[in-house]
């Protein structure tokens, strides 16, 4: 089953679909969030590196691990993302979400070229421009897509009301004048 999801989001949407969405839940009931997040990332990152996905690039948004643990996450199933700086970007909310740290002292160093610390996220018309700006920095201004992975929707929906983040799931989706992959 995991492979078939991958395959999907690797692929792209349908027609008439700009993205493909997934939603991983992890409960007490269902520990294996992280497991099947960890390989469909991972395998995504795969697919991106090696020109197999419609998508090239990725944008990462940090919100219940540090980008350290994605970075150590990746470099540990073979993916070295410290010497490739194009393909992928990280949006850190994790270290901190109420934006009353200064930059300089968050703690990441590897990587710390692709990890951009994004402060006050209940701000998410900011979230967005962020998200859609790391992207562009990825793919350019024109057709080529980007995916968008979020490791945690809970952590967003503690900061922010379910209607605006709804709001801002379907502006990654669907958003009219922008190509990307979510």
């Amino acid at each position: 089953m995991a492979e078939s999801i991958f395959r999907k989001l690797r692929d792209g949407g349908e027609e008439g679909e700009l993205a493909p969405a997934l939603t991983i839940e992890e409960t007490v009931a269902s520990p294996f969030g992280l497991d099947v997040s960890g390989y469909l990332l991972t395998n995504l990152s795969s697919s991106i590196l090696a020109g197999k996905s419609k998508s090239q690039g990725l944008v990462l948004i940090t919100f219940s691990r540090s980008p350290s643990f994605y970075l150590q996450l990746l470099k540990q199933k073979g993916i070295v993302v410290t010497s490739s700086s194009k393909w992928i970007r990280v949006l850190d909310c994790y270290t901190d979400p109420l934006g009353w740290i200064d930059q300089s002292s968050t703690g990441v160093t590897e990587g710390s070229s692709l990890v951009k610390l994004h402060k006050c996220v209940s701000d998410l018309k900011r979230l967005l421009t962020s998200i859609i700006e790391a992207g562009r920095e990825l793919v350019g201004d024109g057709k080529t897509r980007f995916c968008v992975a979020i490791d945690s929707v809970n952590e967003l929906l503690r900061r922010s009301s379910m209607p605006l983040v709804s709001g801002l799931l379907t502006d990654l989706r669907s958003h009219g004048t922008l190509q990307h992959e979510t």
